[in-house]
């Protein structure tokens, strides 16, 4: 897991590809908040993100997840998100897929959790468990998104 914010990418210490990724126009800060809610695909296949307006609940509502094929980079566009954090999966694939690479967990234990910030992102790579869209205080609609980059697309570059 890395944590930054968009408007400091130079000392997040970025392995280079996500660095590049991240320093695209189309990613930044500004240009996110503009966008619509939807999905967009930046690199066919291997990279897209998509864009929300969740309300954030209790973290015991919530539902743990960890993926197997994309890494997930969680960027808070608007308002303020908490994402509670378990230890890595020990063994990923004796679990089942809710959709396509998306495994939830039943109740794992929680060890951390991250307060995150307009522009603040949070990057889980495959097998990190994560419980996003939790409630800072009490429940509030956010903006936020996920881009999802292919783990095959980053190892090739």
């Amino acid at each position: 897991m890395i944590v930054g914010n968009l408007q400091q990418l130079d000392i997040a210490m970025l392995p280079s590809p996500l660095r590049h990724l991240l320093n695209r126009p189309a990613l930044s800060l500004h240009n996110l908040q503009q966008q619509a809610e939807g999905k967009y695909d930046l690199i066919e296949d291997a990279v897209f993100y998509i864009v929300s307006s969740p309300i954030t609940a209790q973290e015991a509502d919530l539902k743990s997840e960890f993926h197997d094929r994309y890494l997930d980079i969680q960027i808070v566009l608007a308002g303020q998100e908490a994402i509670a954090l378990s230890t890595t999966i020990r063994a990923p694939h004796d679990h089942q897929e809710t959709k396509p690479d998306l495994i939830f967990l039943d109740n794992p234990a929680i060890t951390t959790r991250l307060l995150l910030d307009t522009g603040d992102f949070a990057i889980f790579y495959p097998g990190e468990v994560h419980r996003p869209t939790c409630q800072v205080g009490s429940p509030a609609q956010i903006k936020k998104v996920v881009v999802k980059i292919c783990k095959e697309w980053l190892s090739a570059q």
